[in-house]
């Protein structure tokens, strides 16, 4: 969850832009709302393709962490409209922050088209090269195709709610165990894990460091096809299915092959704004006021 965390802090901007989106959309695509404040579906999408591919694996079978970035964009969203209703965007400071923001924009976006590489750049000799230079980086790990039955269980529950939970899980275990063919039909009718339950409880294959410690340990034993619960975590239990292993490999060329030019074409982009950049300082004379930056300097502290 921290890893989710840290990367919606790296998207936060992004994220307040789409904020003032909201009334483009029909009422009935909410998908959350709080008091006035609501997100729509295509919000909510938004947020979840900013993420990386690992973490989405991680929140079609984590609903109270895909719960928990929903609130937290209803959050921001609620506090944005604080903001302006204060008329905070002009505030000297803001206006000065969004000032340098704009030149940021600009300055970036014409960057960008004086340094596109050539579109020749790489040629495949190139990605072959980096990608046989990098193997280890470019190695699957090992992966669970999982299917669960999930039964939330608030955070502040009391034991008597939590033991029915338990008791519920541990009799849907016990149905699915007697007769394997019938868990997707038992998932799609008890599954709390709404996106999941509509696939008669598949989550996919999750790479296994994105599995939950608690989950990782049951399955650990399991054959494909068997069923093992009730299975405890922060958010309720879980009744699981291994459908199969997909063992650690090195994912093929043709398939990073995207990947690799993207990053070499990026990397190539850089070196040629930066040259673009120290042209334009080598063009003239520069003088710099070592004593008054000094002066400005001690000022500051």
């Amino acid at each position: 969850m921290k890893a989710i965390y840290k990367e919606l802090l790296k998207i936060g901007a992004g994220v307040c832009v789409t904020l003032s989106m909201s009334a483009a959309f029909a009422q009935d695509d909410v998908v959350a709302r709080a008091g006035d404040v609501s997100v729509t579906s295509a919000e909510a999408a938004g947020l979840f393709q900013s993420l990386s591919p690992e973490n989405r694996a991680r929140l079609s079978a984590d609903s109270a962490t895909r719960d928990q970035l929903v609130r937290s964009l209803l959050a921001r969203k609620a506090a944005l409209a604080q903001a302006e209703s204060k008329g905070w965007e002009k505030q000297p400071q803001v206006q000065a922050a969004i000032e340098r923001a704009r030149q940021d924009i600009v300055l970036q976006s014409f960057l960008s088209s004086m340094s596109v590489p050539p579109a020749d750049f790489p040629t495949d000799a190139d990605v072959q090269a980096v990608y046989e230079r990098n193997r280890a980086a470019f190695m699957q790990p090992r992966a669970l195709h999982l299917a669960q039955i999930y039964i939330a269980v608030p955070q502040d529950a009391s034991e008597k709610v939590v033991e029915a939970a338990r008791k519920r899980a541990a009799d849907l275990t016990k149905q699915a165990q007697a007769k394997p063919a019938s868990f997707e039909a038992l998932a799609k009718k008890n599954s709390e894990d709404r996106a999941s339950a509509e696939r008669g409880g598949d989550v996919g294959f999750v790479p296994e460091p994105m599995v939950q410690p608690q989950v990782l340990a049951a399955a650990a034993s399991l054959k494909a096809g068997d069923v093992v619960g009730p299975v405890r975590t922060a958010t309720g239990f879980h009744v699981i299915r291994l459908l199969e292993v997909r063992d650690a490999a090195l994912s093929p060329l043709a398939q990073v092959a995207p990947q690799i030019r993207t990053s070499l074409r990026e990397q190539r982009s850089r070196q040629i704004a930066q040259a673009y950049l120290d042209q334009l300082l080598a063009s003239g004379t520069v003088s710099i006021d070592e004593k008054a930056l000094s002066s400005m300097l001690t000022k500051t502290q």
